[in-house]
């Protein structure tokens, strides 16, 4: 007997991606703009933090690829601490006026990012709930 698979499987994995490829242009659009300055981060602890950003970004992706519970369940929890950074730091910062870091470019990365992370957070989060539970 074949094992059903959640209808979202698919979508948690496309916005996933999406999501992935948005982060690494946002995290570029954070070095141009100098934002780890703003944290007191050196430019060689910033990197190592992208990396490590990064590769469990694509570490989920390729668990929940594989149909495993624990890398859609990784996936919303990710979509979602980046919703809300996105949500609570960038978003207020382009309410402000004049232009925002590199003006729209800089703020339809932003929006899109947060967008992603906020639809990967859903489609994920009801791939994981809605697959069986043999497989973590």
């Amino acid at each position: 007997m074949a094992l059903r698979f959640s209808r979202w499987h698919i979508a948690s994995i496309v916005s996933a991606v999406l999501f992935s490829g948005l982060s690494a242009v946002h995290l570029i659009d954070d070095f141009l703009a100098e934002v780890p300055r703003e944290f007191h981060l050196s430019v060689d602890f910033t990197l190592l933090l992208s990396l490590a950003y990064m590769v469990a970004l694509v570490g989920l992706i390729a668990a929940a690829s594989a149909r495993r519970r624990t890398g859609h369940l990784g996936l919303a929890l990710a979509g979602l601490l980046i919703a809300l950074a996105q949500i609570l730091k960038s978003i207020p910062e382009m309410m402000l006026p004049g232009p925002w870091r590199a003006g729209p470019a800089s703020e339809w990365i932003a929006i899109s990012l947060a967008v992603s992370a906020f639809v990967t957070m859903i489609t994920s989060y009801l791939a994981w709930r809605s697959m069986p539970h043999g497989r973590s």
